[in-house]
């Protein structure tokens, strides 16, 4: 049985060879070949990572905005989104473009960065409507979610709230259009998992957190929860 197992993996690995061989994967940031030891980022991007500065997230001028009822007490994020810069594309390939595994490797990032300062005893992605996952094919919080799990190795829980309408993108309007699109979109349904926890809700970007905020705002129905925020990019 060990040799068959070496001898699938040998071929495995052969026929991943043969594909980079005729389709080079490319740097999802500047398109440049990849070496057999990258994956999704040249080393020269990924020394170049925009990663963000932990002193300057976790401040009261970001946790502010939300209600104090159901404030995070910490905000993790990952990097700055930009949207004059390539490292954008990371966010979209995810969002837009079907990239589930790219989503679960920047989750581990985001993981790792959280790992000294984790409090958390439970994860809840913020849930798409199942229209929106229907056609999208998947949830991009919950694989970033997944992401940060593995590394975390805390209990993942991906139907306690869902978003009962299907509202239209927030891309181009202002806060206060933001927050009227946001209104009572969530649902709280198992409040029974979260009461008496502290969660880490997880989403892909957070800029003016208004479905952050309304997500929050349905959990917090469970009564007894503390919270914390983990997003892959902050819009600057």
């Amino acid at each position: 049985m060990c040799s068959w197992n070496r001898i699938k993996c040998g071929c495995r690995e052969v026929l991943s060879g043969l594909v980079d061989l005729i389709y080079p994967r490319g740097c999802e940031v500047c398109g440049k070949s990849l070496v057999q030891s990258e994956k999704y980022l040249c080393t020269a991007c990924l020394a170049d990572f925009p990663f963000a500065d932990r002193n300057f997230i976790v401040g009261e001028n970001v946790l502010e905005q939300f209600d104090f009822s159901c404030r995070p007490e910490q905000l993790f994020t990952l990097f700055y989104y930009d949207k004059y810069s390539d490292y954008k594309n990371l966010v979209h390939l995810v969002k837009y473009h079907g990239y589930r595994e790219l989503g679960v490797w920047l989750g581990r990032m985001l993981g790792e960065q959280m790992k000294s300062d984790f409090r958390a005893d439970c994860i809840v992605p913020i849930p798409l409507h199942r229209k929106r996952e229907k056609q999208r094919g998947f949830n991009q919080a919950l694989e970033i979610a997944r992401g940060i799990n593995e590394i975390l190795h805390v209990e993942l829980l991906e139907n306690v709230v869902e978003r009962v309408r299907n509202n239209v993108s927030q891309t181009g309007k202002n806060a206060a259009e933001r927050l009227k699109n946001v209104e009572n979109i969530f649902h709280l349904t198992r409040p029974e998992k979260i009461r008496g926890r502290h969660v880490l809700l997880v989403d892909d970007v957070i800029t003016t957190g208004a479905t952050i905020g309304a997500c929050l705002r349905a959990l917090s129905v469970a009564e007894d929860v503390r919270f914390s925020l983990a997003c892959v990019a902050r819009t600057i």
